[in-house]
């Protein structure tokens, strides 16, 4: 099973990495909300600043795990750019900027003297700071909805987990624009479910308490007005660190570890194959089918590279990191561009 972290010799200073993370998210921002308005517009500028806000959020929380920067920063772009992030644009502005701040909220806890030895007196304060992000979204939601602050609903409180979620959960597209997309881009999902294999090797349960705890929120009622899809910021952010984790994988995937790539190179032709039969028996999906089946194709491509050199012991870090960046890129651009559009 691949490491978690490997150290660079000569690592850059953090406050550089931080700036091109940032360069990086906005060059993604940019690109996504082309062609750009003749003239400055707040509601539309806001979500391309809370997308930016919430990768480099994820980038900085990613940190905690992750020692590669093409590692942070592709976790970053998959939660900030991913379809869940990129569906709150069909409400208000401030209510994407609630999840953008979500990962901030839990730097303190993650990253509050980390090299420390462990200690009953640290494990009570980073479970404390843990109720921060938590506490941080009642408040965000509550505190709009008082008779002396407006009152403002900033999205609908309905919408709760169904089975109309399943799909984009395992993989697969959906219908963008009436709800919100609890899901990952194609080669976003292969790169995350190589990290929870990396996962369940170390199995820190401290990690997914949280994550578990926003799941049950997310299937009860609204808690003090905030909406129970809200909740699922939490996984998703899980999900998308995973995602780093799993590309850090893949480009220190050696031998011993090809098993695992080949699950994954498993798990896109499968997917692509259903893919395929949906475009095949469904002609009112087939534009949405077609483009997940190109991305699902680019991940076989690039899990099987990954898989060959494993097997053969050749390591080409840098042209793991080519292939797998090209392969998330695509996901950003192609499928990102597809939803922003859907929901313009």
């Amino acid at each position: 099973m691949p490491p978690i972290t490997r150290h660079s010799a000569r690592p850059l200073p953090f406050p550089l990495l931080l700036f091109f993370a940032v360069a990086i998210y906005l060059a993604l921002a940019l690109l996504l909300a082309y062609p750009w308005p003749n003239a400055f517009n707040l509601r539309q500028f806001f979500p391309g600043f809370s997308s930016i806000l919430g990768a480099t959020g994820c980038f900085l929380l990613s940190r905690r795990w992750l020692a590669s920067f093409n590692a942070s920063a592709i976790a970053g772009a998959v939660y900030g750019f991913g379809p869940y992030f990129l569906s709150f644009q069909m409400y208000h502005p401030l209510a994407g900027l609630s999840i953008a701040l979500l990962p901030w909220l839990f730097c303190p806890a993650a990253l509050w003297q980390r090299h420390a030895s462990s200690s009953p007196l640290r494990w009570l304060i980073r479970t404390v700071l843990l109720l921060l992000p938590f506490a941080g979204l009642v408040l965000y939601f509550w505190l709009p909805a008082q008779s002396w602050a407006g009152p403002y609903d900033l999205m609908p409180r309905t919408q709760q987990i169904q089975i109309c979620d399943l799909p984009p959960l395992l993989g697969l597209p959906a219908q963008w624009g009436n709800r919100i997309t609890i899901g990952l881009y194609p080669n976003a999902f292969i790169l995350a479910v190589m990290g929870l294999f990396v996962y369940l090797a170390v199995l820190r349960i401290s990690v997914l308490l949280p994550v578990l705890a926003a799941v049950v929120l997310a299937c009860l009622q609204p808690l003090l007005n905030v909406p129970p899809v809200i909740w699922l910021a939490v996984p998703m952010l899980f999900f998308s660190v995973l995602a780093g984790l799993g590309a850090q994988a893949f480009a220190w995937a050696g031998a011993s570890d090809r098993k695992w790539v080949w699950i994954c190179m498993l798990l896109a032709i499968v997917l692509l194959g259903i893919c395929l039969v949906k475009i095949l028996l469904n002609q009112q999906t087939v534009g949405m089918f077609r483009l997940w089946a190109i991305l699902y194709a680019a991940a076989c491509l690039m899990t099987s590279v990954v898989f060959l050199l494993a097997r053969r012991q050749i390591r080409w870090h840098l042209f793991r990191w080519i292939l797998m960046t090209g392969a998330v890129g695509a996901d950003l651009f192609l499928a990102g561009r597809l939803i922003a559009t859907a929901l313009s």
